[in-house]
């Protein structure tokens, strides 16, 4: 759910997905259908080679210059997925959450620190709005 990754179709895509889950959640419940949103840190997978699924029609992807600020970034990402949790132990927490009907599956303690200043943000808003 973070959005370090500032403006981009990446992190909209996330908040996009994360806000369908909890209006289905709304929406189905009262049918018995749970419904549960994973979001994930790092996890040991082969995403950063995703680009073993472009279709040939679109031709080669293109490298990136190792010089750049994005090819600095991309190198920190595969380092972080590469430390990531193993792909067995994201599993094994989604299956007890969707057992135990949670809605957000979070999948690394440490990801609170992530979220608090957002939320932090949010209620300090909200303290501002007056009653009518």
């Amino acid at each position: 759910m973070e959005g370090g990754l500032g403006f981009s179709p990446y992190a909209a895509s996330k908040f996009a997905v994360v806000s369908m889950s909890e209006g289905l959640s709304l929406q189905l419940k009262p049918f018995g259908i749970g419904v549960s949103v994973l979001c994930p840190s790092f996890v040991r997978t082969r995403i950063g080679e995703s680009g073993r699924n472009r279709p040939e029609r679109y031709g080669q992807s293109q490298p990136l210059d190792p010089a750049s600020p994005a090819a600095a970034i991309v190198a920190e990402i595969a380092r972080q997925i590469e430390a990531g949790l193993d792909p067995a132990t994201v599993a094994a927490r989604v299956l007890e959450a969707i057992r135990q009907d949670e809605l957000y599956i979070f999948t690394h303690p440490g990801m609170r620190a992530e979220v608090e200043p957002r939320f932090a943000a949010i209620l300090a808003a909200m303290d501002k709005v007056s009653a009518p």
